[in-house]
């Protein structure tokens, strides 16, 4: 077992969404291009999410963001703590190219026994 980690729906609504995610190593391995949230399992499902506002807490090592397509494209590095609102471009839409799938990917770098985080990403949704 690499990671403990927790995935919570806090709101799935017709436009809006709001996801929690967070994680503990015990030191044997780290999460590779893990989905955490698929667009398919959405209710309703939707095409992709751009992201409004993300708040973290990262320690013990770094948080890669991915958007998920043929070849994942990496799109945030997160270390520590702070918050990143894209709410004056309304959102900061999926970068995946044209392979993106809508889904968006973590993995963790460098992360040893004890290592942790934990992610608010509030989102919209982008129905087909």
């Amino acid at each position: 077992m690499a990671m403990i980690v927790t995935s919570n729906i806090l709101h799935d609504g017709v436009r809006n969404l709001v996801m929690q995610f967070t994680g503990r190593s015990d030191g044997s391995g780290q999460e590779t291009n893990v989905v955490k949230v698929d667009v398919s399992e959405l209710s309703p499902p939707a095409a992709s999410v751009a992201i409004r506002n993300l708040r973290y807490d990262v320690a013990g090592g770094a948080v890669q963001l991915l958007w998920a397509a043929d070849v994942p494209v990496p799109f945030l590095l997160l270390e520590g703590h702070d918050e990143f609102d894209y709410s004056r471009i309304t959102a900061m839409p999926n970068g995946g190219g044209d392979t993106a799938n809508g889904d968006i990917l973590l993995s963790t770098l460098g992360f040893d026994l004890g290592a942790t985080y934990s992610l608010v990403l509030e989102m919209i949704k982008k129905v087909p």
